[in-house]
């Protein structure tokens, strides 16, 4: 047999060549096109564009480019552009030809972070990603799972600076006018000079106020967020996300995540996470609103009714296997978030992170879709009015729910 010589002058040749015949049908992008009503997302950012002037990008190819991002599990967006250059599946995707030019990366930028960023068009795409999960049957309806974790925050350590707040009862206009200032001489000190440690309560980052600092034995200390993910057991569906800084308790977010759970249609009859949530105001709320906490109590609740019940219903069959769930789908969500582009934020701020989330929870509940349903169910999605208007009803029911949340905590404060 003689060898054939291929100089690449092939690749110099003119061809007629069809872009959407070069991506095969089983393509992951080209099945997530078909899933979801891109007219609901653009009439959902409709509102923040003006009805004159240069004609701009097209917001679905903007909501497209960030769901890739999550998908491939690309924490940048320069880089996203620069894979999306090359790879033809995403050209396809976001309907552009071969030798198109990509928008530039500084008008997604602008999109997170100013435009898009006190917006519900993420939220709506995920609302409309999991009412697609619930309707093909991927939810069990009952069980909630919730766990937290840690995302390092988009901030150094260097931008701490001290907190110069009054502390209540240290203020000037706490001390009787006729006292003058407080003033003694300070001890002399002996010895090696004391290492001085930041805290959450003295030091606070320029950058981003929001991020909190985190310590833990064997770790670096780093500025980090906290995200609240709540998952349906069933086939590992995530049905919330909830992004907030890193203080307080971990279960003060209980409330927001069963509110907005139950608004999305699922039961919340048991709620299973582990011990950083158990106390007997959990335990308490939790019974008043008919929900079995299967949350292991910590040691000292042993002693008390509360912590006593809550150890019962753990050591049950059923307590058993909610704990089997939630280290194999709670802590196996969270794992799989920080694939799909939220283990680190890439802007600053709660609510930019909050669209991290959102955007890599729809890229799970997405592939869940493509991989669980069948080929022939794995249709298109109408872009017609009856999904338009329920979009609309969804979104105004959101905008509700948002402005309780913000009217409940403000009160709160």
């Amino acid at each position: 047999m003689a060898i054939a010589i291929r100089a690449g002058e092939q690749t110099r040749q003119v061809q007629m060549v069809c872009l959407d015949d070069l991506v095969g049908d089983d393509d992951v992008l080209r099945r997530v096109e078909r899933l979801v009503a891109w007219g609901a997302v653009r009439d959902s950012a409709a509102p923040f564009y003006s009805d004159f002037g240069r004609p701009g990008v097209d917001p679905v190819v903007l909501v497209k480019v960030f769901l890739v991002a999550a998908i491939r599990g690309i924490g940048s967006m320069r880089e996203t552009l620069r894979v999306a250059q090359v790879d033809l599946s995403i050209r396809r995707f976001l309907g552009y030809g071969l030798t198109e030019a990509l928008p530039h990366h500084a008008t997604f930028s602008y999109a997170q972070c100013v435009r898009f960023a006190q917006s519900s068009v993420f939220e709506q795409l995920f609302t409309q990603v999991l009412a697609s999960c619930r309707d093909a049957g991927l939810l069990d309806g009952s069980r909630l799972i919730v766990d937290a974790t840690h995302v390092e925050a988009d901030a150094a350590l260097k931008s701490l600076r001290a907190e110069l707040e009054v502390i209540d009862g240290d203020g000037e206009a706490d001390r009787p006018a006729s006292e003058g200032p407080a003033l003694k001489l300070a001890e002399p000190r002996s010895g090696p000079t004391p290492k001085r440690k930041a805290s959450n309560a003295t030091a606070v980052s320029r950058t981003d106020p929001e991020a909190k600092l985190r310590y833990k034995p064997g770790h670096r200390p780093h500025l980090v967020h906290r995200a609240q993910v709540a998952t349906d057991p069933r086939h590992r569906v995530i049905v919330a996300v909830h992004a907030e800084p890193a203080i307080g308790h971990e279960a003060d977010s209980l409330p927001v995540i069963i509110d907005r759970s139950k608004w999305l249609r699922h039961r919340v009859k048991e709620i299973v996470a582990d011990a950083g949530y158990a106390s007997d105001a959990v335990y308490t709320a939790l019974a008043a609103r008919q929900i079995t906490a299967f949350i292991p109590p910590q040691p000292n609740m042993l002693k008390r009714a509360n912590g006593q019940a809550a150890r019962r219903r753990c050591k049950s069959a059923v307590g058993v296997g909610a704990a089997v769930d939630r280290i194999t789908h709670g802590e196996g969500a969270i794992a799989e978030l920080k694939r799909h582009g939220a283990g680190r934020a890439r802007c600053r701020g709660t609510v930019k992170l909050q669209i991290q989330l959102l955007l890599a929870a729809t890229a799970i509940n997405l592939k869940r879709l493509t991989t669980r349903l069948p080929a022939s169910e794995n249709g298109a999605v109408g872009d017609g009015h009856a999904a338009r208007a329920q979009l609309a009803i969804l979104n105004a029911c959101l905008l509700a729910l948002t402005a309780a949340e913000t009217a409940t905590s403000t009160t709160g404060s």
